[in-house]
């Protein structure tokens, strides 16, 4: 699903933010990558997503180099893409339904299969009441769910999820875990960028840790243990 091989990564003339990065993400693995803000996790991110080229080395995603691919294969390959971004990225203008709606019909669905997943994914997210209301009305915490709501309503094959649970309290956050689990358990490769270790180890999934710009693999925490069914939520935060 996702390769690195030596990867390097620097903006403009300053010094390397990723050294050297060489691992794999095999389809339908769940892999957290952990460490400080400011350690490397946006950017490790970024080059998954297309969204920054390499400055050295191979990436390879869905068994393709990226660096060969061109402008209409990079669009057609972030389709197979779910991304959580730290600033949320909702258009304004479109109403929290409207938002998470969007990345199916860039693939063509329309009607009632539409109105469907996203009433069940606002629905699981605690946002059932929000349908209509414009970003710019809701909390930080509700954009952010929406923001994750669209980005697995289209059942992506990768899903980059960063700092997905930062604004939202424990409750919250354990429930939109649970939904990352769930994609995983349906086949969705996932990668969960935090620096919120205590989350991470009540989870057995095996990190990736960045520490100055360089990557090693971690095996599961010894704490984690399997996660169980989550309750209900309603209301917002």
């Amino acid at each position: 699903m996702v390769r690195l091989d030596d990867v390097a990564l620097r903006y403009g003339q300053g010094p390397d933010v990723l050294s050297g990065v060489t691992c794999h993400l095999e389809p339908g693995s769940f892999h957290f990558l952990v460490g400080q803000s400011g350690a490397g996790k946006s950017s490790f991110l970024r080059l998954l997503n297309l969204g920054q080229r390499p400055t050295s080395g191979r990436l390879m995603l869905f068994g393709r180099d990226v660096a060969r691919l061109g402008r209409e294969d990079r669009a057609l390959m972030r389709r197979r893409m779910g991304v959580v971004f730290q600033d949320f990225r909702l258009i304004p203008h479109l109403t929290a339904f409207e938002n998470v709606a969007l990345p199916l019909h860039l693939v063509g669905e329309r009607g009632a299969a539409i109105d469907s997943k996203v009433s069940e994914l606002l629905g699981w997210v605690g946002l059932a009441d929000c349908l209509d209301a414009l970003p710019a009305t809701l909390s930080g915490g509700q954009q952010q769910r929406i923001a994750i709501a669209r980005a697995v309503v289209g059942r992506p094959s990768l899903l980059l999820a960063d700092e997905p649970t930062g604004n939202v309290d424990d409750r919250i956050a354990m429930r939109l875990m649970f939904l990352f689990e769930e994609m995983h358990r349906n086949g969705t490769t996932v990668v969960v960028a935090t620096h919120n270790e205590p989350l991470v180890s009540r989870f057995p999934h095996p990190q990736f840790r960045l520490e100055g710009g360089t990557l090693r693999r971690l095996g599961p925490p010894a704490s984690a243990r399997p996660a169980g069914a989550a309750a209900p939520v309603q209301g917002s935060s």
